[in-house]
């Protein structure tokens, strides 16, 4: 806008100050005084624009849309160089204003003829934002052209052009425009043996085909939806995939010859056919083809993927799929356009062919779907299917009719005495008493039979039966045809009791088979805990197709479970998905008018809530989350944590209930064996016992070192059942907080556990011993810590082998504090901090205390053990500091492998004195179950009560 272009001076000033005239460019650099808005890139400067200028930003041409006045923050208000506000612009690429009347001609609706050419009705002109859209000619304008690039490191960008759509031709846009991206290579079907690599001809080849400003006057097709804002469609010009388009009519399923072009939403299935193009080719894999919404599927190099040619659209079957991932994954073929019609045109004629072959000239009786066949004979049966003949089939040559009833069609047949040889035969073919054929019998006749599914295939028809009442079984030949929430009837046909995979395999129909996880089928912990009891082999179940879940993507569902004896009558040999089934979600109110979105979330098991009582499985082999804690499996996947403290109610708790690491105590111990041997207060000190202890000692570590992860479990062992009452989302958002305390599942007693007052007597479970000292858990809010000085009266050379975790102590509050969250570690979830005391010289005040003085020989009493070594146990007697130590050879009348097994520090066991030297103060202990077997409290019942506090709190043996 400077009349002096020379004066430089004046022409910057003139920028900074003066108004722009509209519709001019200017030559300057916009950068040095603005930040304009240009397809995502912003520029600031102090200069206001009007509306429509055309500016020179950067060497592009592009012109004033909008001029925004804005603070700027980076500086500070008492600035004198006026840079405190800028305008931020909003610039377009489109510098050329057509006059409205051209622009109403170009854009005004085509004529009658061309309507009726693309169709009548509203749905020809306007059509969704979304992929497999078609849009009609003279739809989309070429706004700008970006050439290919072929950056330093070898990377190459293919060009593409920036088009148009004007949003009343699309639903679902917003705006005046919607701008779309056509790539270079959608712009023909096949590019030939003419592209170099990398293939730079594309230009060229856009240039003769697109002009900027000029609309398109062929038709197009929406290729690519982003989800991302700042992302644009793709469309494409391909007219392979437009007229497949155009002639893709939902067909029925006995229909296996028609193309789609698929999204990731399409429900594929084996041998599919699918149009696509090239979209690249990688040496190591093959050819991958790219379909709507990016959906990709992959030729192999050995199915001659690398002989494909870049870019070109291409037909092909599916070969291989994989539904669990997400897209799914796709292993293709090339077929050609006469091979496909090659094999419809020969299946036709056969089907024509057996109609009249087996009807004699196309008899109005061929067997259809749904037809009465009639009665039929039994002429064999396996677990899996009874082969039949038509009796009622006098129009029909027999030797061409194969008819069977497979398992999951069939129905038990009134009971019939069967001779010691038929129940034999059942036997070893595992036909039990439940099983649909196990009253059936050679030579039966089966009446009212209908037809499910039949086909004809070299003059043959193979006919599939059924004897169920109405409504009729579904049969279908792939698992992606049964939706999520699909009712099904199955079979079971055995019952999986690994680890890893717990529940039923079951068959739905011939050749499709199901998993019903154990979590699915019950609520009942006692039913599933002993399946073959209650879910026999051959029983009839109904279940619902679940949704797949990230967790239930199992391999276990990618191999066909196929009976042994369920012989199919063609060849084929692909191997189908299984379906992850629930009987728990089988629902007798179907309601019609549900939404698909609310329908999938109905079959698909949620996150369970606080107050919800459920059912875990324990795995107890899984990372604990803040341990001491048990990990439990829920159905859908969801985790479950159960706290050490919520196992059972307060009044019931037991020392060591998970268990613990039986090399740990080993491990930990080996190092100061040596030194702590010859300070023990043995029952013998003689060098053969000595020797005997170390020996086993070695044993124990070398058997111990090679399964060092095996966990001492007895309430709670792995793949364990158990109800369970869910208290809220846990710490972590990987699992749930349960408890499975008795309280909690019988009664609504939701609330924490209250915090204790100083000076009360509590019980709690060891978390963790550091040198800081003893860290212990009261419930799962209340934490609390004890010093090491305040653990026992005496020494403790090592305490952590002393108190392992989940060891069960007694303690006295000395004071209620907050807990600090500030730390990484630590339960962030506990509402307050106690500091213990556990000595027993605080725990005992009062009462008459047993001294060594007190004890006889041949005398029993109570105590706790408060140490485990590889050659014995140490034991103090209750409300007494006397201890002593029961050989290895004395704490069992068996043979003791590993005394770890056997006992642990906490432990309240029954002693008798068998040998004692009050002199040296030494006792000698027996732990044998055969020296208490007259006493009236040998159930250990009275053990526990009688030293439950003094037993929690005892420490380590003495050195005198």
């Amino acid at each position: 806008s400077n009349p002096n272009p020379s004066d430089t001076a004046g022409r910057t000033k003139n920028m900074v100050d003066d108004p722009v005239i509209p519709n001019t460019v200017h030559s300057s650099a916009i950068s040095a005084y603005h930040f304009g808005v240009l397809r995502g890139g912003i520029c600031f400067g102090a200069r206001k624009f009007a509306r429509n200028d055309v500016v020179v930003a950067f060497g592009v041409l592009a012109r004033v849309v909008g001029c925004e006045r804005r603070r700027n923050r980076h500086v500070s208000p008492n600035n004198d160089n006026g840079e405190e506000y800028y305008y931020q612009l909003r610039l377009s690429l489109k510098t050329v204003l057509e006059e409205k009347k051209a622009e109403d001609e170009d854009e005004a609706v085509p004529s009658s003829t061309a309507v009726a050419e693309e169709g009548d009705g509203k749905d020809s002109s306007v059509v969704p934002l979304a992929a497999g859209s078609l849009l009609m000619p003279k739809r989309m304008k070429v706004l700008q052209l970006v050439k290919c690039l072929h950056r330093d490191d070898g990377v190459f960008l293919p060009g593409y052009a920036v088009v148009s759509i004007k949003s009343k031709f699309l639903t679902g846009s917003s705006g005046s425009a919607v701008e779309c991206k056509l790539p270079y290579e959608q712009l023909l079907d096949s590019y030939g043996d003419d592209l170099s690599n990398p293939p730079i001809e594309l230009d060229q080849i856009a240039q003769t085909k697109l002009r900027v400003g000029k609309r398109i006057d062929v038709e197009g097709l929406i290729l690519t939806v982003p989800v991302g804002v700042d992302m644009l469609p793709i469309v494409s010009l391909r007219p392979s995939l437009i007229d497949t388009i155009k002639k893709n009519v939902p067909s029925s399923s006995s229909d296996d010859f028609s193309i789609i072009c698929p999204s990731p939403k399409s429900n594929l299935f084996m041998g599919e056919y699918v149009r696509g193009y090239v979209a690249r080719i990688d040496k190591r894999f093959g050819a991958f083809v790219r379909f709507f919404d990016g959906l990709t599927g992959l030729i192999p190099k050995l199915k001659k993927g690398l002989d494909e040619n870049l870019y070109d659209t291409i037909l092909c079957r599916v070969t291989a799929l994989d539904i669990t991932s997400s897209p799914p994954k796709i292993l293709l073929k090339k077929v050609s356009e006469s091979e496909v019609a090659k094999k419809r045109k020969k299946k036709e004629g056969k089907n024509k062919g057996g109609a009249d072959g087996g009807r004699g000239g196309g008899n109005d009786r061929q067997i259809q779907v749904g037809h009465i066949v009639g009665d039929v004979k039994v002429a064999d049966i396996n677990f899996a299917r009874a082969k039949v003949f038509i009796l009622d089939n006098h129009d029909a040559d027999s030797s061409k009719i194969r008819a069977r009833i497979h398992v999951t069609m069939a129905d038990a047949l009134d009971k019939t005495k069967l001779s010691k040889k038929e129940k034999q035969f059942k036997e070893e073919h595992k036909i039990g008493k439940l099983h649909p054929f196990y009253s059936w019998k050679v030579g039966d006749i089966i009446p009212n039979v209908r037809c499910v599914a039949a086909d004809n295939r070299d003059g043959i028809s193979y006919v599939e039966l059924a004897n169920l009442a109405e409504p009729l079984p579904s049969v279908v030949s792939d698992p992606s045809h049964l939706p999520p929430g699909y009712v099904v009837s199955a079979i079971v046909t055995s019952i999986s009791s690994t680890n890893s995979h717990h529940g039923l395999w079951v068959q739905v129909c011939p050749g499709i088979s199901g998993f019903v996880p154990a979590l699915e089928l019950s609520t009942d912990p006692d039913a599933l805990n002993d399946l073959p009891a209650n879910y026999k082999v051959g029983t009839r179940i109904k279940c619902c197709v679940m949704q797949k879940t990230n967790a239930n993507n199992k391999k276990l569902h990618r191999r066909n479970h196929k009976l042994p004896t369920d012989d199919d009558y063609d060849d084929k040999t692909k191997e189908l998905q299984a379906l992850e089934l629930s009987v728990l979600l089988v629902s007798g109110d179907e309601t019609a008018d549900t939404n698909d979105k609310q329908r999938q979330m109905l079959f698909k098991p949620t996150k369970p809530h606080r107050g919800d009582t459920v059912v875990g499985r324990i795995h107890a082999k899984s990372r604990a989350l803040g341990p001491p804690s048990l990990m439990l499996n829920l159905r859908g996947g969801h985790a479950g944590r159960c706290c050490i403290t919520e196992l059972a109610d307060v009044e019931s708790w037991e020392n060591m209930p998970l268990g613990k690491l039986a090399s740990l105590a080993i491990v930990d111990s080996k190092a100061e064996n040596a030194k702590e041997h010859q300070h023990r207060v043995v029952s013998s000190d003689s060098d053969a016992d000595l020797s005997r202890g170390t020996e086993e000692d070695d044993a124990s570590n070398d058997e111990n070192e090679t399964n060092s992860s095996e966990i001492v479990q007895n309430d709670y062992p792995e793949g364990k059942y158990v109800k369970c009452r869910v208290l809220g989302n846990g710490r972590s958002k990987a699992a749930v907080e349960l408890s499975l305390r008795d309280s909690r599942l019988e009664g609504d007693n939701m609330e924490n556990d209250a915090v204790p007052k100083p000076n009360d007597m509590i019980h709690a479970y060891v978390v963790s011993t550091t040198k800081m000292g003893c860290f212990v858990r009261l419930s799962r809010s209340v934490e609390g810590r004890v010093i090491l000085k305040e653990l026992s009266d005496e020494f403790l050379p090592n305490p952590g082998a002393m108190f392992p975790q989940g060891r069960l102590v007694v303690g006295k509050v000395k004071s209620v504090k907050k807990p600090n969250h500030h730390g990484k570690k630590g339960n962030v979830s506990a509402t307050a901090m106690l500091d213990i005391d556990m000595r027993e010289s605080v725990l005992l005040v009062s009462g008459d205390r047993v001294t060594m003085d007190d004890i006889q020989e041949n005398s029993k009493y109570t105590g706790v053990i408060t140490r485990v070594e590889s050659y014995g146990v140490f034991v103090r007697i209750d409300n007494s500091d006397v201890s002593g130590l029961a050989h290895v050879s004395e704490c069992s009348d068996s043979f003791i492998k590993n005394i770890h097994d056997l006992y642990n520090p906490g432990d309240l066991v029954k002693v008798i004195v068998i040998k004692m030297e009050k002199e040296q103060k030494r006792l000698a202990f027996s732990l044998k179950a055969s020296n208490f077997v007259d006493d009236d409290d040998s159930d250990d019942e009275s053990t526990s009560s009688s030293g439950s506090e003094s037993s929690s709190d005892a420490m380590d043996e003495d050195d005198e």
